[in-house]
């Protein structure tokens, strides 16, 4: 049978108190009172009163793991003044879906510390790519979803690339990786 820890430390209150009381054996004569401090001679060593020693068990272990802080991911935007702004953003990140899409592309997303895979979108008018990322999160680090493109009003249209930086430092934390622009269809 296993004993809780605040029964256990009772138990062992109990004891400690119910030692230090004396009683007369029955029939027999009464204990002598202890001397007193002044009858005790000068030269008489004095000694501290020893105390049983008593060994508590380890404490459990922390039942309750505090995780580190996340960090957060956002994605970017270039405005343009003659056609639609150049948006890159976060799709999904270890393959589940992000709800923010395009129009959230500035919501902060949070990233576990840990390894995942971050999927980016880019769009600009009719011009469309996505790219995986793998990222090493840090904790509390905010990260940022850069790109370049040739998505010009002259230009190719052929390629968007796609890089995570860390905003505290500016510096990449991820490899540029290149996709080719596709054309979005209009509905019809």
């Amino acid at each position: 049978m296993s004993v809780s820890p605040g029964r256990f430390c009772l138990i062992l209150a109990l004891a400690a108190l119910t030692g230090c009381t004396t009683t007369a054996p029955l029939g027999g004569p009464a204990p002598a009172p202890a001397p007193m401090a002044d009858s005790v001679p000068a030269t008489a060593p004095t000694r501290a009163p020893t105390a049983a020693a008593v060994t508590l068990p380890a404490p459990p272990p922390p039942s309750v793991v505090v995780p580190l802080p996340p960090a957060s991911i956002t994605g970017s935007e270039e405005t343009s003044t003659m056609l639609d702004n150049f948006t890159v953003y976060v799709v999904a990140v270890d393959g589940v879906a992000v709800a923010g899409g395009r129009p959230g592309w500035s919501t902060p997303i949070a990233l576990p510390a840990g390894p995942h895979r971050v999927s980016l979108g880019f769009n600009r008018g009719v011009f469309a790519a996505h790219a995986d990322l793998a990222i090493e999160a840090v904790s509390a680090a905010a990260y940022e979803v850069r790109f370049a493109s040739d998505a010009q009003l002259f230009g190719q249209n052929s390629y968007c690339e796609f890089w995570i930086v860390d905003t505290a430092t500016g510096q990449p934390v991820t490899p540029r990786v290149r996709s080719a622009l596709s054309r979005i269809e209009p509905p019809r």
